[in-house]
């Protein structure tokens, strides 16, 4: 299994990805050996994606095996090996202090000897425990190994295993509920019960706590929900830690459900394919991230005959344990695999943010509601990693019903990215009596602390009315939390999951140089002494993080309704008055100093239906995640909304400096130019950029303007005019539309030279928006007049273009009145993506959830780094 497709935020420089820079305490130790990656990513502190996506193909296609190599690219230098113990301490007990004489972990480690100790002698006088140990078929551990683990084949270890795992499981939930003060290890687990007043308890009619077990599921394809649709990836893992309440582990399943696994499974013969285990487990984690929105990070396990490795999943990267061996370490063994079974849902990664998180079955249907506590609004992420536990108490506090079956957009499992989501739902005015106010829209995404707030965007939009309103904003968690538990010293090394390299990189401190003096060895130009090099679990401070570590924010967002779709537009003066409005909101935007950067055909949003006035007057820009400061140095004009940038800032910049040190800007601002990338949707972004990614130099800086947004809109119009089109679009549409969708920006830049500059294509437009064509085709004209003069379009010129093409429509509308009642024709099919280019230049990749309404699902992009106008013939 593989990643929802294009890379995350990769960008054009080669430089690095966000695995490169985990974290500074753990990360920056395992890649001081090496010199930057070829695989790209982000070549500043911003975290802003430098390259575009292309449209969302079909949701489950970045789970098939074909693109698995793509995916191993995905995870190189993102999977980092710490030494056991300290993985242990950070992610199986993450609500322990950092202490070795830690209660809990004395606990189980004794729990772990005792366990060992009745696999040894093979008898108990206990009623649970004695079947299982009389069970030929379980191993037992005798001469130093563990019994029936014959490694000929794979299918000989999935039953022993499962009765190993089983027969620890069980020992710990008896041994712990045997204590003179009895631990119900289930205790925490109780069956979910609906929210909603008058609501049966649940579907089952079941009550108390659920149960936590090892099933065998090498048989069975994992399903997910139905709200998937029927084309699911076969995906079968191995063997499961499921959630249940009446199945039976020696039973063999029919069937199971993603939303139910807690912990996978993947087993293997042995380790020598390391490289695979790796994907195969990467896949299982993406598919438990795309089914269970409640989840925040995912543990997975690997094993074999004779060794064993722990996995712990997050927005930001992977952390791994290091080899155990079962047979010479069986204690350990069983330490790791008793505590997956202990462990609370809060400490299995879900968000009790959310009503009954972890413990809803599959086949349940219960009501989902959602707490959001409000938290202050800066203009930029605080990046000090200990501020997630002081966040303050909100008074302002929502309660919210969400709709979970009709996701606005729903997170592909991008593993190290931003899971966005968005759903709508009611806010609920009183619990008690389930009095509902007016509906929402909740987007959660996990956001790089390196940009600007999104939040701090919307406050300084509440003015204008084409922009979506936000009511409140949380920060409810950071990826500083889990990665602050482990010490550098405690970092081994990268895991390799391409190539034919050794499975690990050694750290530098590992690497022996010329001359003997590892003091000074830096292999990568910019790596810098790391301060805290001999500290064990110090807490770190803002000022001890590097501007090129990457750790991530969950926030989430309230806005006050939600808006309807380019898709339901119903007709061409529709289009045309929204299309003024979306043009006069993005002049607004960058009169306070905001360039949109991610314009596209789901975040432009027609105006939203009210109950009993019909559609309100304001089309709406949505989506303000990718929006960066205005660059003050040039663009389309100066701004008094732009954040100060010190002169300091400025001269590095100016000399091209890849990241720019923290202490020289201006308090509360981040540097425009840093976050000024090829950002959007490959269909949708201005031609101008296109061109200049294409012969762009790695350091060069390519400025992302008001201008290039609004020809954006021009952009989404014509892709909309081409998909709707129906069976009266002709071929050259359907060429034209294949054109625009490719994942080739070569051949994107070759088909938006052709639809500005050849007089005849514009007018071949047909179908349910045909009268688009005035506007398109003004548009068309002026912008080859602009070309012709080597000028940039000006913004308020194509406003005013707009302005009287939408007025010559309502007085065609007037004079012509047309049917109330208009057949939708049916979509036009673009031909799905081209398969990935070969470059000898450099790698593009492209993210997932940049729109917060649903456009994902991006493969890697190749940039072969030629020019339309120079190497294709145009018909």
């Amino acid at each position: 299994m593989g990643s929802t497709g294009y890379e995350d935020e990769l960008n054009e420089h080669g430089l690095q990805t966000d695995g490169d820079r985990l974290r500074h305490s753990s990360l920056s130790a395992a890649n001081r050996g090496r010199a930057r990656s070829d695989v790209s990513g982000d070549a500043t502190s911003s975290g802003t994606p430098m390259v575009p996506r292309t449209l969302q193909g079909r949701r489950f296609s970045k789970l098939d095996t074909s693109l698995h190599p793509q995916n191993k690219i995905k995870l190189e230098q993102n999977v980092v090996e710490v030494k056991t113990e300290a993985f242990i301490r950070a992610f199986l007990y993450p609500s322990s202090p950092l202490d070795e004489h830690d209660p809990v972990m004395k606990r189980d480690l004794l729990l772990a000897v005792d366990c060992h100790k009745l696999l040894q002698e093979r008898c108990s006088d206990n009623e649970v425990l004695m079947p299982i140990l009389a069970d030929t078929g379980c191993p037992k551990y005798s001469e130093g190994a563990f019994t029936l683990l014959d490694a000929t084949r794979e299918e000989n270890l999935y039953t022993p295993f499962r009765k190993l795992l089983t027969f620890i499981n069980t020992f710990h939930r008896v041994s712990l509920g045997n204590q003179p003060m009895p631990f119900d290890i289930d205790a925490a687990w109780p069956a979910a019960v609906d929210p909603k007043p008058g609501a049966p308890a649940n579907t089952t009619e079941f009550t108390g706590s659920l149960r936590r077990d090892f099933f065998d599921t090498s048989d069975v394809k994992a399903k997910f929900s139905p709200r998937f649709g029927r084309q699911t990836p076969n995906v079968k893992p191995d063997l499961v830690l499921m959630l249940h309440h009446k199945k039976d582990p020696n039973k063999k399943q029919t069937s199971v459900y993603w939303k139910d696994v807690k912990v996978p499974i993947e087993l293997k013969r042995n380790f020598n394919s390391e490289r695979d285990i790796i994907l195969q487990v990467s896949i299982y984690t993406r598919a438990i991230l795309m089914e269970q929105f409640d989840r925040k990070f995912v543990i997975t396990v690997s094993l074999s005959a004779t060794q064993c490795r722990l996995f712990h999943w997050d927005s930001v990267g992977c952390h791994a344990t290091e080899k155990i061996d079962i047979h010479h370490n069986p204690i350990l063994f069983i330490r790791c695999i008793a505590r997956l079974a202990m462990m609370t849902p809060a400490e299995l990664g879900y968000d009790e943010h959310f009503s009954n998180a972890g413990r809803a079955l599959s086949d349940e249907k219960i009501t989902t509601t959602l707490t959001i506590r409000e938290s202050p609004i800066q203009q930029d992420l605080d990046r000090a990693p200990g501020s997630v536990a002081m966040l303050p108490n909100a008074v302002n506090s929502r309660l919210l019903e969400l709709d979970t079956e009709h996701v606005l957009c729903g997170s592909n499992g991008e593993l190290f990215h931003r899971y966005t989501r968005v759903w709508s739902g009611k806010e609920i005015l009183d619990a008690m009596t389930w009095e509902t106010g007016p509906s929402r829209v909740v987007k959660q995404t996990w956001a790089k602390d390196t940009r600007p707030c999104e939040g701090y965007f919307y406050t300084l939009t509440k003015k204008i009315p084409a922009v979506s309103s936000l009511l409140i904003m949380e920060e409810c968690d950071r990826t500083w939390a889990y990665h602050n538990r482990v010490a550098d010293r405690d970092v081994i090394g990268y895991l390799k999951t391409t190539g034919s390299k050794p499975d690990r990189q050694p750290r530098a401190e590992e690497v022996e140089q010329p001359g003997g003096d590892l003091s000074t060895f830096s292999p990568d130009p910019e790596y810098k002494p790391n301060p805290l090099e001999q500290s064990a679990h110090s807490t770190l401070n803002t000022s001890s993080i590097p501007a090129g570590s990457v750790e991530r924010v969950l926030l989430r967002f309230l806005f006050e309704e939600e808006y309807q779709p380019l898709s339901k537009a119903e007709n061409s003066r529709q289009v045309m008055n929204a299309t003024v409005e979306w043009i006069e909101g993005l002049i607004e935007l960058d009169r306070q100093g905001i360039v949109h950067g991610n314009i596209s055909f789901n975040n432009l949003m027609l105006p939203a239906i009210q109950p009993k006035s019909g559609p309100s007057k304001v089309a709406k820009v949505i989506d303000l995640s990718l929006a960066h400061w205005k660059e003050t140095q040039g663009g389309d004009e100066p701004t008094s909304g732009s954040p100060c940038v010190s002169p300091g800032v400025l001269e590095a910049l100016l000399n091209n400096q890849r990241s720019i040190p923290e202490d020289l800007s201006t308090t509360g601002a981040r540097t425009p130019r840093a976050h000024h990338h090829i950002t959007g949707t490959l269909p949708f972004i201005a031609l101008d950029l296109i061109d200049q990614l294409e012969d762009a130099s790695d350091t060069e800086f390519i400025e992302h303007a008001l201008r290039h947004d609004v020809e954006s809109v021009f952009w989404v119009l014509v892709y909309l005019c081409h998909v709707q089109a129906g069976p009266l679009g002709t071929k050259r549409m359907l060429a034209s539309l294949g054109g625009l969708t490719s994942n080739d920006i070569h051949g994107v830049s070759c088909q938006k030279f052709v639809i500005l500059h050849d007089h005849k294509h514009l007018p071949t437009i047909r179908g349910k928006f045909s009268k688009l064509r005035g506007f398109l085709e003004a548009f068309a004209s002026y912008y080859r007049a602009c070309y012709r003069a080597h000028q940039s379009i000006d913004v308020f010129t194509v406003r005013d273009i707009a302005i009287e093409h939408r007025d010559k429509l309502a007085e065609d509308e007037r004079k012509n009145p047309t049917p109330a009642s208009v057949q939708r024709p049916a979509l036009m099919t673009a031909p799905g993506p081209t398969a990935t280019v070969d470059s000898p230049k450099r790698k593009l990749g492209v993210h997932e959830d940049s729109s917060s309404n649903g456009e994902g699902a991006m493969e890697e992009l190749e940039d072969d780094g030629s020019n339309p106008r120079k190497k294709t013939k145009l018909p």
